[in-house]
């Protein structure tokens, strides 16, 4: 008896490592390109990327480069991000939400319009 509850106890816990061991990895960032409506091709450079809360104040932010790339680590899975041209206020300011546990964030596209 005693044999078979230790058999019972190695096969229930290495169910449970292989469980957790080959769980998905938890998201916490979101990457990407920002790219001009009128000229999809184009990645705009020098868009602020800015994480908000629900009163919009900046979590944490980054800076698109040269090919229009950014990737910001978040503080929660739900999040919403603001995307803003401050230093030549050429495109519209837009927001989106993304739910990093119900979506795929790692390579998310926006377009922004021109003002």
């Amino acid at each position: 008896m005693k044999k078979f509850l230790l058999i019972c106890a190695v096969a229930v816990s290495t169910m449970c490592f292989s469980f957790t061991a080959f769980a998905p990895a938890v998201q916490d960032s979101v990457s990407g390109h920002v790219y001009d409506q009128s000229n999809p091709s184009q990645g705009l450079s020098g868009i602020q990327v800015d994480e908000i809360d629900s009163d919009s104040h900046i979590l944490s932010t980054q800076t698109t480069n040269d090919q229009g790339y950014f990737s910001i680590k978040v503080h929660s899975s739900k999040t919403t991000l603001r995307f803003s041209d401050p230093e030549f206020n050429e495109f519209s300011t837009q927001s989106r939400t993304f739910d990093l546990s119900r979506e795929d964030c790692s390579d998310v596209s926006v377009y922004m319009s021109r003002e």
